[in-house]
């Protein structure tokens, strides 16, 4: 059990100070993750997120926020049992309102447009913050800075976005990544758009980004897109139809492997987060509804396949999926392309306005690329149940 002493009661707390507490507590279980039963493989991790802090009114036009987060993950697996846990700043900066632009500079949260591209990264039990300065002025939001808080984070990388915001056209970014790779420098520049178009009861979201630019000594080409159709059933019930595609493979010469960057992927292609924006073609079917004000359920269906089928299976952390021995990679591109197909179903409850709690399960059934390579069994499991409180 833990416990927060706060120098402040609520009444007596100052005006200027807004303070809040947050703790986020889950089980998770993936039963067979790397399809090679009967020696199995599974993984329970219990994760465990804290955090605490608060927004400071400064001026009328100046404030701060500083926020203590404390991340920690219990695990077990058949062959070995460990913890881990990371505390740090996860918010610290400074905002100034000049008017005709706002000034953020400081460890922050920056999500662009549906995060595909960069995110917080809120599902991953140490989400994701950078340390950067940021200017927002009307259609326009320019930043430029470094990982301050990352899951693995890569210390030398850097990353800067240049957003319009136009309420016809959509969102346009120009995004550039600067990292050390394995043998030469990463440079890569990506201009993506996104735009919402509504004709009746259907909504239709679309997105496309290219790349290009320098990647390990290679030159970058890679291009990925995302279509997404919405349609109202009934007054609390929508259908949606999702079909996404991202480039892979290459030559000695260029790298078509589109790079996702730093995005918030969760549940984008998929409740288990077995596949992400890399290499991959993805078409989803979903169903959502809310039959009361504090109930969602959502049920939904996947299939996958490899874009080029020399390269590899990527998760929605950005690695190669992991296999006993190896990785889900056939480089000679002999073992097909078929990834897979998932069900996902996904139940949220919202006792009161400041908790909640989930739980879901996805069940992935491998195709014939996976087992090629080296799956011993075609089935894996996920589940989590969540609960959230915040005050």
């Amino acid at each position: 059990m833990i416990f927060i002493y706060l120098p402040f009661t609520q009444s007596e707390t100052p005006s200027y100070m807004h303070p809040y507490f947050e703790d986020r507590e889950r089980y998770e279980r993936h039963i067979d993750p790397t399809f090679s039963s009967p020696s199995g493989k599974n993984r329970v991790d219990l994760f465990t997120r804290v955090r605490v802090g608060s927004l400071f009114d400064l001026s009328p036009r100046a404030s701060a926020k500083v926020e203590y987060q404390y991340a920690h993950d219990a695990f077990w697996t058949q062959n070995l049992n460990g913890s881990g846990d990371a505390s740090d700043l996860s918010l610290a900066y400074l905002q100034y309102d000049a008017k005709q632009a706002v000034f953020t500079g400081g460890r922050q949260k920056i999500d662009l447009g549906e995060q595909r591209l960069i995110g917080s990264a809120e599902w991953l039990n140490l989400a994701r913050s950078f340390d950067a300065a940021r200017v927002q002025s009307g259609q326009w939001d320019i930043w430029d800075g470094r990982l301050g808080v990352a899951n693995n984070k890569p210390e030398t990388a850097r990353v800067g976005a240049i957003t319009h915001v136009d309420r016809t056209w959509g969102t346009t970014s120009l995004i550039t990544k600067h990292d050390l790779g394995a043998t030469a420098g990463i440079d890569i520049q990506t201009l993506d758009h996104f735009m919402s178009l509504k004709a009746g009861s259907v909504r239709v979201d679309l997105e496309g980004a290219v790349q290009t630019g320098t990647n390990n000594g290679r030159d970058q080409r890679a291009w990925a897109w995302h279509a997404k159709a919405t349609r109202t059933l009934l007054p609390k019930t929508t259908i949606s139809v999702t079909a996404d595609a991202a480039s892979g493979g290459g030559d000695a010469n260029t790298s078509r492997t589109f790079d996702n960057l730093y995005p918030s992927n969760h549940n984008a292609y998929g409740l288990s987060d077995m596949t992400g924006w890399k290499n991959m073609n993805h078409v989803g079917v979903a169903l959502e509804s809310k039959p009361c004000s504090n109930w969602t359920f959502r049920a939904s269906g996947h299939a996958y396949s490899l874009r080029d089928a020399s390269d590899g299976w990527y998760a929605a952390t950005g690695g190669v999926n992991a296999r006993d021995g190896g990785k889900f990679i056939d480089p000679t591109g002999l073992s097909g392309r078929e990834i897979g197909r998932e069900l996902d179903l996904e139940a949220i409850y919202s006792p009161m306005k400041n908790a909640t709690l989930s739980a879901g399960v996805a069940m992935f059934n491998a195709g014939n690329f996976v087992q090629n390579v080296g799956g011993a069994s075609n089935q894996m499991t996920f589940g989590y149940v969540q609960f959230v409180i915040r005050f």
